[in-house]
C-alpha cells in the first residue's frame, strides 16, 4: 500500500512539474517576451535607416568641411 501512495505521489508530482512547464514555456512564448522582441526589431531597423543615410551622405559631408578647412587654410 505504501508503494502504491509513493507511486501514485511521483506520478502526481511530475504532472504538476509538467503542466509549471508548459505553463512557462507558454508564458514565455506568448507574453512578455513579445515586447522585448518588437523593440530589439525597431532598434534594428534605426540602426539600418542610420548605416544608409551615413553611406549615402558621409562621403558629401566629409567633403564639405575638408573645403571648408582647405579654404580657411593659411597659405605658406
Amino acid at each position: 500500500m505504501e508503494r502504491r501512495l509513493l507511486t501514485l505521489h511521483a506520478a502526481i508530482h511530475d504532472a504538476i512539474r509538467r503542466m509549471a512547464v508548459r505553463a512557462w514555456t507558454w508564458q514565455l512564448l506568448r507574453g512578455e517576451g513579445q515586447g522585448l522582441v518588437e523593440y530589439s526589431l525597431l532598434l534594428a531597423l534605426i540602426v539600418l535607416v542610420v548605416i544608409g543615410i551615413v553611406a549615402v551622405m558621409g562621403n558629401t559631408v566629409s567633403g564639405m568641411w575638408y573645403q571648408r578647412i582647405i579654404e580657411r587654410w593659411p597659405a605658406l
